[in-house]
């Protein structure tokens, strides 16, 4: 039987410490499955996303001439808080800081040098902090994390996402269609890398070209007619460049034909400062909601509608 060829940062990690690979994957594979309640599930939607994440960063810090290796094990431990103990943000402490004890432990079992454990676990828990101190390994995978949910293949994973859910078509693009359009066209803004931002342009025109003509299909079919409502937000430090929040709502309610009146807030959460959306029918009083990040912008935001 042929062997299956690793890609490079697999092979890459693997030949620096041998059997890492393996045991980070069965962490977030059994995490996975504790958090879902099936521990006969097979397959693992995150081990793919980690994996996509930590050959981005590779290819990241090799565009940088950095040594890719630690960044690509940065982005392996990455995602190793998230379900840890089969719980989601059970408490108040960053996923990022879970996944930086997951790596000190498992790096010093691996023979990592403490040098290179200083790195792996300080890039781990500034990934998603605001601190005016530069870490070039947070950097990478914060740019190759958002780069992996774009593009044809973010596409594909946000369907695959919504399916796991439990949502149907018209379900996933109510309640996250707005997220996908707002975080695709700010897409290079949100990099800190520049060979994040030059992957970032070609990757924000696909996503938005895709959703474009979907919207437009279903509009043709009768399926759905959502509009794109804008919210405008400006940076207080930096360039002065407007950046607009695009809020997708079906035309009118599906019940009563009426229009849908939206309001918003933020609040400030766990990792990032939220932007709350709450859309109710003027007709019947219908209503829905739903939130998302806000995508990280220099300084402070204002909103406003236009």
């Amino acid at each position: 039987m042929k062997k299956q060829k690793k890609s490079n940062v697999i092979g890459a990690v693997e030949a620096h410490y041998p059997g890492l690979v393996e045991k980070i994957k069965g962490i977030i594979e059994e995490s996975e499955k504790k958090f879902s309640r099936d521990p006969e599930r097979t397959g693992s939607y995150l081990w793919e996303h980690t994996t996509h994440v930590a050959s981005l960063s590779y290819e990241l810090a090799r565009a940088a001439k950095m040594d890719p290796v630690i960044p690509a094990a940065a982005a392996l431990f990455h995602d190793a808080g998230k379900f840890a103990g089969g719980k989601y943000h059970d408490d108040e402490r960053a996923e990022e800081k879970k996944a930086a004890s997951i790596a000190d432990r498992m790096g010093r079992q691996a023979g990592m040098k403490a040098k290179d454990i200083r790195r792996l676990t300080s890039g781990l828990r500034a990934l998603y902090k605001r601190t005016a101190q530069k870490n070039y390994i947070a950097d990478i995978v914060h740019d190759a994390d958002f780069l992996s949910k774009f593009g044809a293949l973010g596409v594909a994973n946000f369907f695959i996402k919504s399916t796991l859910r439990g949502k149907t078509l018209q379900g996933a693009l109510m309640s996250s269609l707005s997220k996908e359009l707002t975080y695709a066209a700010c897409l290079p803004f949100n990099m800190r890398t520049r060979a994040g931002r030059h992957w970032a342009e070609r990757k924000s025109r696909d996503t938005l070209k895709f959703f474009r003509s979907l919207l437009r299909e279903l509009k043709e079919t009768q399926v759905a007619d959502f509009t794109i409502q804008r919210i405008r937000v400006y940076p207080e430090s930096g360039p002065r460049r407007p950046v607009d929040f695009q809020l997708a709502v079906p035309r009118s309610c599906e019940t009563c034909g009426g229009r849908w009146r939206t309001a918003f807030r933020t609040e400030r959460g766990i990792k990032c400062e939220k932007l709350e959306a709450e859309i109710r029918c003027s007709g019947c009083g219908s209503t829905s909601s739903f939130s998302f990040c806000l995508p990280e912008i220099p300084g402070k935001v204002g909103i406003f509608r236009r």
